[in-house]
This record gives C-alpha cells, structure tokens and sequence, in this order.
C-alpha cells in the first residue's frame, strides 16, 4: 500500500504539472491537453516523478461525474432545449452510425473478430472535445456552434457506455439473449433517467431550503458522486443520472430560482475549477497509460483508422445535417458541418473504456489497446493543434459566423 504521504506528493506533482503546462501552452497559444497526454508520458518514463497508480474504474469514478457535471451546470439551457432535435441527432444517431461504421471497418478491413470490432466501435464511438471548446471560448466561437458541440460530446458517453456496457457483459457472462440485451439497457437507461430525475429534483428543492451557500456547495458533491455511485451499484447508468441530474438542477435553478445569484455563481465557478481539473489530470492519465512501443507495432492500422473515421465522421455530420434539414427546415451552414466534424477529438472517456477490456479474454485485446490509444492521439495532435486555423478559415468567430436558418 502506498504510504499517504507518497500519494501526497503524487497528487502535488500533478497539480503542479498542470499548472506549468497551462501557464507555457497559454503563452504559446497551443492546446494545453496534448502537451498533458505527453507529459503523462514522460512522467512514466522517469519514475522520479511520482504520479498515483489507479485503476480505470477509479480513474472513471472520480473523475467522469465532475466533469459530466460541470458541463451540464455551465450549459445554455435555453439554447440546448432550442437546438436538442440537432444535438439528439448527433448524440444518439450519430454515435451509433459511428459505432457501426468502425465496427465494420474494424472487422473487414484491421482482421478483428466480430465482438471486438463492435467493441473497438464503441470505444472509439464517443468524443471528447475539451481541447476545443477550451480554444472556442478563446476565440469567441458562436455559442451556438460551441453548444451543439458541447452537448453532442455530453450525451453521446451516456449512449456508448450503455452499449459498451452490453458487449464487455456479453464476453464475461456468455452470449446474451435478445430479452437479456433488451432487460440489461431497460434498467440502464430507464435507471439512470429515473435516478437523474429524482436526484436533481431533491437538490434543488434542499436548496430552495436554505441560504447557505456553503451547504449548498457540500451538497453538490454529495450529489454529484453520491448519484454516480447509487445509479452503478442499482445496475442503472451513472452517466446518464449525472447528466440528468445536472440539467435538472440548472434548468430549475434559472427557471424557479431557490438558490441565490451569489450561490450559484460560486457553483459555477467552483465546479468550473473542478471540471478544469479533473479534465486535465484525465489527460494526463491518458499519457501514463500509453506504450510507444505498442504504438509503433500497429502504426499502419492507427493511421488507416484515424483517416477513415475522419472521413465516417464528415459523412455522418453531413448526412444528419441533411436529415434534420429535411424534416425540421433547420439548415446548417456548410462552415457548421465542417467545424462540427473537426471536433470530434477523442480523449479520456475512449482510453478509460479500452482499459476496462485489457483482461478480457479477447485475442486482439493488445491492438485494439493500440488503435485507441494511436486514435486519441492523433485527434488531439492534428485536430487539436489546427483548430485555431480550422475556426478563422471557417469563419465560425461570433461576429463572422453564419448562423443556423431559420
């Protein structure tokens, strides 16, 4: 066991790389989490440098609820119930023409059996666009544009973690019977909204209680890991009761107020910090886990598989852009479509996932590791770093930007 005052100075070490890294990527106007995911590397390659020893199940459960919630409590409700037929679309249709589309590829074309390429479409399925939005809001991107974005990434996990959740049960108990399949996501889905709904509601009525800003901080923790783990423990999906949670206390907190101005500005702030963090050291874990070695023994498939679901990624935006175009009349400009599909990064959540299947017993379990790994970062090395010319060449700045019509 790891003396406490050893995890001490592993947590210090990260929060001081952090800090470094923000203050020398803000000078050199780059994004910040790739130079994390390189230094997390770097970190493991001299153990001088102590950074704690977590599993994934640790990594997801500390530090995927704040950043879930975070983004939740920081959204534009207004706007996000104004655009959630293109933000369903792209969340829960669009995930899944993802996750078929590098499932197949993964099987015809990089030799995986049939489980494991569903599996690696899963994982790879979800984005992650921390390095985006970070340099969105530098820029002063449309917020409408940051939005749609923004609530793809927030609910397109909950949709690849129920599947993910399916398949990885699927290799470990035997083969699923169709009732079982239909038994198992019921309870997640149904679950996780049922949790999320109730949860968020109690908040905000605690709140309505009492002015102390203080409690009321203490019970945003409370509910925010509190719900995560009640939701996972009951079989049902804690992502999804996050997220919902989240909404539900934003939307009643702007809508019927029971909190102060003062109070929810310091929730913002504070779980903006929070969010902040977790996000960064994410990345940085990101970086320990990588293996140059194995990178390099499946470089050809990491490249093949990062054109094609660039590729499967444009025609998946362009073709629901059409569909909502058709049945809505909404119209998304070409500029939309092209910003929309260079900011599907993939990140934390996709590395998390491929560690939860590093000991099933699968036979390509080590290159499916690799493609993940190689698929992160490369979108992050080449999305990430062009982003900034991706967002002036098409125009996307709030006083340039072409908007969505009508």
């Amino acid at each position: 066991m790891t003396p406490p005052l050893s995890q001490l100075d592993a947590i210090l070490n990260i929060l001081l790389i952090v800090t470094v890294i923000v203050l020398f990527a803000s000078r050199l106007n780059i994004p910040y989490t790739v130079i994390l995911i390189f230094a997390g590397l770097f970190a493991t390659m001299y153990p001088r440098i102590p950074i704690l020893n977590i599993s994934p199940d640790i990594v997801i459960s500390l530090l995927l609820p704040p950043i879930l919630f975070e983004e939740t409590l920081m959204l534009d409700i207004d706007g996000f119930i104004k655009d959630s037929d293109i933000i369903l679309s792209y969340a829960v249709a669009g995930t899944l023409m993802m996750f078929v589309a590098v499932a197949l590829f993964a099987y015809f074309i990089l030799g995986f059996t049939f489980l494991e390429a569903f599996l690696l479409g899963v994982i790879i399925a979800p984005t992650d666009p921390v390095t985006v939005i970070a340099t969105f809001r530098r820029l002063g991107v449309l917020k409408r544009f940051e939005l749609i974005v923004a609530g793809e990434s927030l609910l397109n996990d909950s949709v690849a973690i129920v599947i993910y959740s399916i398949l990885v049960s699927a290799v470990s108990i035997g083969v699923l019977t169709p009732l079982s399949i239909f038994r198992f996501s019921f309870m997640s889905v149904a679950g996780g909204i049922f949790i999320g709904l109730v949860g968020g509601h109690i908040v905000h009525l605690i709140f309505s209680w009492t002015d102390d800003k203080f409690v009321e901080v203490l019970l945003s923790f409370i509910a925010v890991f509190g719900i995560f783990r009640t939701a996972e423990q009951l079989g049902a999906s804690g992502v999804i009761a996050i997220v919902l949670t989240g909404l539900i206390i934003n939307y009643r907190c702007r809508r019927y107020g029971g909190i102060s101005e003062e109070s929810m500005e310091m929730l913002e702030v504070l779980w903006e910090f929070i969010g902040f963090t977790a996000s960064s050291i994410a990345f940085i874990f990101i970086g320990t886990y990588l293996d140059p070695a194995l990178l390099m023994r499946f470089l050809f498939p990491v490249f093949l598989l990062t054109v094609f679901i660039l590729l499967a990624r444009y025609w998946m935006i362009d073709g629901i852009a059409e569909a909502i175009k058709f049945f809505t009349k909404k119209s998304m400009p070409d500029n939309w479509r092209m910003g929309v599909c260079w900011s599907g990064l993939r990140g934390a959540v996709s590395v998390v996932l491929v560690l939860g299947v590093s000991n099933l017993p699968l036979p390509n379990v080590e290159k499916m590791t690799a493609l993940t790994y190689g698929v992160v970062l490369a979108t992050n090395l080449i999305q990430g770093l062009t982003m900034s010319t991706m967002v002036r060449r098409l125009n996307l700045s709030a006083d340039r930007a072409k908007p969505i019509s009508p």
